[in-house]
């Protein structure tokens, strides 16, 4: 069912998500949420099999039961990845955010790129792309930084 999901173009559910909820800020929430939770699912169930399986066990060894092992085993060997794994799925809902306002919208940066392709405004169209680039930087770069304040350990804070 995972290989399913993952090759369902977010994009592709436009037409549906303007028919249930027309144009506007719900449209633009269901479309992040549609290309970005199915895919969140599937990446944090791979980095939660990563977590070593002698972690585990040890930690049943030491006489912990199932929410003693999530809670102080899995969860602090889970944290590091997921954290990475939402960093890159923010890069994704923000071309998500941006695809929806360039079709299923009437305001944000993506609908004045259309507004102004338009009337031909090359440069209110580069200011655009300037911008939405600018803003998922700073947003990248404040992922990066929250994961050397908080995974100090990990090799390079990813």
């Amino acid at each position: 069912m995972s290989e399913f999901i993952r090759y369902m173009p977010a994009p592709a559910f436009i037409p549906l998500v303007m028919v249930w909820s027309g144009i506007g800020e719900t449209a633009k929430i269901l479309i992040i949420f549609i290309g970005s939770f199915f895919q969140l699912v599937i990446m944090v169930a791979d980095n939660t099999h990563e977590v070593s399986k002698d972690l585990i066990y040890a930690s049943y060894t030491l006489g912990a039961n199932r929410k003693a092992a999530l809670m102080k085993v899995i969860l602090p060997a889970l944290l590091p990845k997921l954290f990475s794994t939402l960093r890159l799925i923010m890069g994704w809902a923000w071309t998500y955010l941006v695809v929806a306002e360039l079709v299923a919208a009437n305001s944000g940066i993506g609908y004045s790129i259309m507004k102004a392709q338009r009337f031909l405004n090359t440069d209110v169209i580069f200011v655009g792309i300037f911008v939405i680039g600018l803003l998922g930087l700073l947003i990248d770069r404040c992922f990066v930084l929250m994961s050397r304040v908080l995974f100090p350990w990990t090799e390079g804070g990813r």
